[in-house]
Parts: C-alpha cells; structure tokens; sequence
C-alpha cells in the first residue's frame, strides 16, 4: 500500500466516525408539518423524515395547544396530547402520520371551526442514544378533523428564544 493510498484509508475511517452514529442522527433527522390534500380529502400530517444511515426508532409525539380559539366543545380541552408512534424509521426513509385526532381531542373536541398555535416535541432513539426535536411552532385553521390552514410561525419561536436568552 502506497503513501496516498495509507492517508486515503485513514482519511475515509476517519470521515465514516464522525458522519455516522447516534450523534449525527439527531442532526439528520427531520420531523415536520404538513396538510395532505389527496383526492378532495385533506390531513395534517406529521412527516418524519430519517437522513440517516441508520435505523431510528420513533417513539411518540407530544403535541401542546397553545392560544385555543373555539366557540364551543364538547368536553375539557386537556390542551395536550401524546401520540405514541412506536415504530422503526428506516435509513433514508419516511414516515407520515395523521395528528388531527390528537389535535381535536386535546382541544376538547371542538364543533366547528377553531383555530390554535402548536407545538410538537418528537422522542427518537437511535442506537442507545435518545434524543428529541422541537418543531417550530405553527398556527393551524380546522373545522372538527379537517384541517383549512397551515402557517410556521417562526417570529413566535424567535420571540420565545429572546426572552430565555434575556433571563
């Protein structure tokens, strides 16, 4: 083996530690919101996205409601949800699930149109370290389980960072 190619094998060692791993896998990891509309059906969904090269397994989604505005419920808006997900993502793959049930049941079910600002905290683990994602915060539009309007409210997450970081 020549000189360059000793410094190549190296090198390529090297690179594959510091790419890979549980570490990287938090950074790679990619959970969001979105509105599917299919065929005159639409869902906001949580897509998952693994840009991995490794398997991560997805443990739930807590969903918080924030600033719930409705005109009527049929039960105690709890203003919280867990949606347990429990399931493999594999490298370079996806995962979408439906949280309009977890939104309206933590809004207390509310009879017609409501409108809240939302957050979700995702727990992952990959390999034997855990990890979380905190996606941005959104302001979501739905009529009982049909969502109208999706928007990523990013001055209220960069309102919040500014006040922790003044404290």
């Amino acid at each position: 083996m020549g000189r360059a190619d000793l410094w190549k094998s190296r090198f390529f060692r090297w690179w594959r530690k510091t790419n890979s791993g549980p570490g990287q896998a938090a950074k790679k990891f990619r959970p969001d919101l979105t509105i599917n509309r299919n065929h005159g059906w639409t869902s906001l969904e949580l897509l998952l996205v693994n840009n991995t090269s490794m398997t991560i397994w997805v443990e739930e989604a807590l969903v918080t409601l924030i600033d719930l505005d409705t005109s009527w419920q049929t039960s105690i808006p709890t203003g919280r949800a867990k949606q347990e997900i429990r399931q493999n993502i594999r490298a370079h793959e996806s995962l979408e699930l439906s949280l309009a049930q977890s939104i309206y049941e933590a809004g207390g079910k509310p009879q017609g149109g409501y409108s809240c600002l939302i957050s979700v905290n995702v727990w992952c683990r990959a390999g034997d370290e855990c990890f979380h994602k905190i996606l941005d915060t959104f302001q979501v539009k739905m009529t009982g389980l049909k969502p109208r309007s999706l928007r990523r409210l990013r001055w209220y997450d960069n309102g919040i960072r500014a006040r922790y970081h003044q404290s």
